[in-house]
């Protein structure tokens, strides 16, 4: 009597969950597919507006984004733990190297252009600065804003850390002077920052700090200085204009790179980012579109 009242269970246990396809099954909705996005931080405010509405758009592809730095995509890209690696400077020789010891084959795209902004503490009465000064702040030559024609306050550096794309771009445009003096490296009291808003709240709470951040995060906590170029006369503030004709100094580009030419869920999600509806979301964003 026993084993019939079990088998009688199981038949209509059998009978009840073959009817019950699961949710996927009823609704013929094919199976979401992951797409991994690693790396910079200047660029996760366009990557965040790209992933809500990309998975708007195509509810059967998923991104995932997470920050981490440019040095720290590309390496996840290398590892194969990540599809895209986002990144706020060019890929080096050395990661290119290691790459290819890997057999993976870098394939960069361009997604936005975007400019280094040099922020102050709002009480400093500067208003501009020489990317040559801003080379002798950063490596120590000046020491008070005095010297500068800021205030009494001393000179409070604050940067961000060595594997983030902000920080070579910085220390190429600015402490190396665009590569002219590569022997010039940051001050060693500078306070390293492992995020833009880390840079952004010790500035706007440091009467005498000085610091860097990409365009797209600047906002009313801190002041933006204008910049005089390398060998010119005439301070530029970092615009949608000045960044797009290249007249401010601390100009740059903004790079996805994947393994390889794109196929699959992974292009369609690049097309669509360099598209007419993705590249509105980074103008959005507060970067300058590539089209």
């Amino acid at each position: 009597m026993r084993h019939a009242i079990t088998l009688s269970i199981l038949l209509a246990l059998v009978i009840v969950l073959g009817g019950c396809p699961d949710s996927s099954s009823r609704s013929g909705a094919p199976p979401v597919q992951t797409i991994t996005q690693v790396g910079s931080t200047t660029i996760l405010p366009i990557a965040d507006l790209w992933q809500k509405a990309f998975n708007v758009a195509h509810p059967e592809i998923k991104i995932a984004v997470s920050g981490g730095g440019s040095g720290a995509g590309i390496k996840a890209l290398i590892a194969g733990s990540c599809h895209l690696a986002n990144a706020s400077r060019r890929i080096k020789a050395e990661e290119q190297q290691t790459a290819q010891k890997a057999g993976v084959q870098p394939v960069e795209k361009l997604i936005a252009y975007d400019a280094l902004a040099v922020v102050v503490n709002r009480a400093n009465p500067l208003q501009e600065i020489s990317v040559a000064n801003l080379s002798d702040v950063y490596t120590g030559r000046f020491h008070k804003w005095s010297e500068l024609g800021g205030g009494q306050q001393r000179i409070q550096l604050v940067s961000r850390e060595s594997g983030s794309g902000t920080y070579d771009t910085f220390r190429e445009l600015v402490v190396a002077l665009g590569g002219q003096a590569r022997d010039r490296d940051f001050h060693p009291d500078a306070l390293s920052q492992t995020s833009t808003q880390g840079v952004l709240a010790t500035v706007a709470s440091t009467k005498g700090a000085i610091g860097y951040v990409g365009l797209g995060y600047v906002n009313d906590s801190v002041k933006v200085l204008a910049v005089i170029p390398l060998g010119g006369v005439q301070a530029v503030r970092p615009t949608a204009e000045t960044v797009g004709d290249k007249s401010y100094p601390l100009a740059r580009e903004l790079y996805i790179y994947t393994n390889g030419e794109p196929t699959g869920a992974v292009k369609t999600y690049l097309d669509w980012a360099l598209g007419p509806e993705g590249q509105k979301l980074v103008e959005e964003a507060g970067y300058i579109p590539v089209s």
